[in-house]
């Protein structure tokens, strides 16, 4: 049995406990490069990462593909802890498609309710310094060297909050598999009384070892991009949600309720064929 594959069970044992971590401790550390070196514990990341490279060039599915492999990862390190992670597949395109277009739809409205005042904040702020600098070049330089760095950081700030905000919306889409389950308000603010912080700086971390790996990507004439975007919004993303989860659910939190698997497929050994009947005496 290769080492991403999960262990077979019978059909019955695969409902998710009640408490999938019950057994954790009761307010598990965070760990954030853990993120990224869990990624590299597998013996095939390398495969996984050129696979993935290559999926990110697909336009539109490519975002939809890695949100369900992303939550894939997060449910089977719940259902199968001790495992390693389910490496990439082509061949599993469509369930990645199936899982993921839920947190995809939602990425996609948060940004059209976040472009637009970003937008007008941006561009409205342009055009006052342009028309500062018609009336008076001094002054306007002056205005625009104070404007700019606010404008800047408050769209920093706020970009950081809805991101933040918008983590249990994404579990919820992504191990619920259903769009209506991810906008439960009242899981969704218990969520981020219990661990609003940590999902704040986590989120912070990523955005910030984001752009430093995305400058390396545009230094490695911009073909590095595909595995920093694969690796950073695929597999890392995967392991800190999860972590966030784990901490929730160690606080008192309730379980986001799980689809039992459809059978004992791709995370169970392929059984072999039969053995041979003895011939007939």
């Amino acid at each position: 049995m290769s080492l991403d594959q999960h262990p077979s069970a019978s059909a019955g044992n695969y409902e998710v406990a009640t408490k999938p971590l019950a057994t954790e401790a009761s307010d598990p550390k965070i760990e954030y490069f853990a993120a990224f070196n869990y990624f590299f514990e597998h013996p095939e990341w390398g495969n996984s990462l050129l696979m993935g490279s290559v999926c990110m060039l697909i336009p539109i599915l490519n975002a939809i593909v890695l949100a369900g492999y992303r939550y894939e990862i997060v449910e089977m390190k719940l259902r199968f802890p001790d495992q390693l992670y389910p490496k990439f597949d082509f061949a599993r395109l469509s369930q990645y498609i199936t899982r993921g277009i839920w947190a995809f739809l939602i990425d996609m409205i948060a940004q059209m309710v976040l472009v637009v005042p970003f937008l007008v904040v941006f561009y409205g702020s342009m055009i006052g310094i342009g028309i500062a600098v018609a009336s008076n070049e001094r002054v306007g330089l002056i205005v625009a060297a104070i404007v700019v760095p606010l404008v800047m950081l408050f769209l920093m700030t706020v970009s950081l909050l809805l991101s933040t905000a918008m983590v249990p919306l994404y579990l919820r889409a992504g191990l619920a598999q259903d769009f209506g389950q991810a906008f439960n308000l009242r899981w969704i603010k218990d969520f981020l009384a219990k661990v609003g912080v940590q999902t704040l700086l986590f989120t912070l971390f990523l955005m910030v070892t984001g752009a430093i790996l995305g400058i390396i990507g545009y230094a490695a004439c911009f073909i590095g991009l595909l595995p920093v975007i694969f690796l950073l919004a695929g597999p890392v993303v995967a392991h800190a949600h999860y972590q966030l989860y784990r901490l929730y659910l160690a606080r008192g939190g309730e379980p986001i309720p799980l689809k039992p698997l459809l059978s004992e497929s791709a995370f169970a050994p392929t059984p072999g064929p039969p053995p041979p009947k003895p011939p007939a005496m």
